[in-house]
């Protein structure tokens, strides 16, 4: 699992919409969506639920969410101490 799973799972999460949430990462759709199928595989199990219009996350697509969201802060609060401590 790579950071960049994590930002793009919580992205899709937000934005509950694969070209949208491309669009905001600056990526285009088909890469995105192969983000998430590896996610998905990694972890054995579906994260987000299709649906006719957008997608929304499974259970284990919010439990992962919730987590992403707490490293993802966790990395960003990690370039801050190191900043401050340079």
């Amino acid at each position: 699992m790579e950071l960049r799973h994590l930002k793009a799972l919580v992205c899709i999460a937000e934005c509950g919409n694969l070209t949208r949430a491309a669009q905001q990462l600056g990526m285009q759709q088909p890469p995105l969506t192969r983000l998430l199928q590896q996610l998905e595989a990694e972890m054995g199990t579906p994260l987000m639920e299709r649906l006719p219009r957008g997608m929304r996350p499974t259970a284990a697509g919010l439990a992962l969410v919730q987590e992403a969201r707490m490293v993802l802060a966790r990395v960003e609060a990690m370039a801050g101490l190191v900043q401050d401590a340079a």
